[in-house]
């Protein structure tokens, strides 16, 4: 049995109806995706029609689920699937800005203006459209009433806010179209969020108790029992194990 955290008449049809979701088409959904959204759960991909800042309509997908806010209202986040594109499509300083780990803004033609990253993994760039973005934003700032307009434009823009709870609580916010709702959150100053979002990128040999995990220059892994090492990996574990007992030693020396 799904619990149900929504009712059937809590589902916000003028809200999802802003998204060319009508309240018909809305309840022509099979029964197994009904209870879904009831449960608080995702959507598979539904079309969906957003926004652009000049006011033009856009179509793309993504999958919708219901969420209270702290009024007790019913609104609707978005899980954008993104559409990959090739990078030589952009121009010579936004493919810096791209590799450089950078959000940008940019118009992707038959989709309008829409956020960009680049994804290493796949050598392409992720593209969202930004009335996607914008409404999971301004749930965040719904949930946050101490989030001001303009803070809530700081991350609308690409960059990371740097924002404080009322109990003294520094968290940031951007835009990492990875993450399921084009968001993530870091506990403490946007270095932070930098900090982690650069800490996913893993070394090439990541030796574990039976084997070892190699990463390509994709990021990619793929496993390597112990018995099929190479030459250049049984010396990189060597390596790394003389680099692991002076660390060690450094901090018995240091107590």
């Amino acid at each position: 049995m799904i619990l149900e955290h929504f009712k059937q008449d809590e589902i916000p049809f003028e809200k999802l109806e802003k998204f060319g979701l009508t309240k018909e088409m809305i309840e022509d959904l099979p029964q197994v995706i009904t209870l879904r959204m009831l449960a608080a759960r995702a959507t598979p991909p539904l079309p969906i029609m957003t926004d652009n800042q000049d006011g033009k309509k856009t179509q793309s997908l993504a999958r919708i689920s219901l969420v209270r806010l702290d009024d007790g209202t019913v609104d609707v986040v978005l899980a954008p699937r993104w559409i990959a594109c090739d990078l030589d499509k952009f121009s010579d300083g936004q493919q810096r800005n791209l590799l450089a780990g950078k959000v940008i803004m940019t118009d992707v033609e038959g989709r309008g203006v829409c956020y960009g990253q680049y994804d290493e993994s796949i050598q392409q760039v992720m593209t969202v459209p930004v009335g996607v973005i914008r409404q999971n934003i301004d749930i965040i700032q719904r949930s946050r009433p101490y989030m001001s307009n303009a803070q809530a434009e700081i991350i609308a823009k690409g960059k990371v806010l740097e924002l404080h709870s009322p109990d003294g609580q520094l968290a940031s916010i951007g835009i990492d179209l990875e993450e399921v709702i084009g968001l993530r959150f870091a506990n403490g100053e946007a270095i932070v969020w930098e900090q982690e979002k650069s800490a996913e990128r893993l070394p090439k040999y990541n030796f574990g108790i039976f084997g070892c995990w190699q990463a390509d220059e994709n990021n990619c892994l793929s496993y390597v029992t112990e018995d099929d090492y190479t030459a250049e990996m049984w010396d990189e574990q060597r390596r790394a194990g003389q680099q692991n007992a002076a660390n060690e030693n450094m901090r018995h020396m240091n107590r």
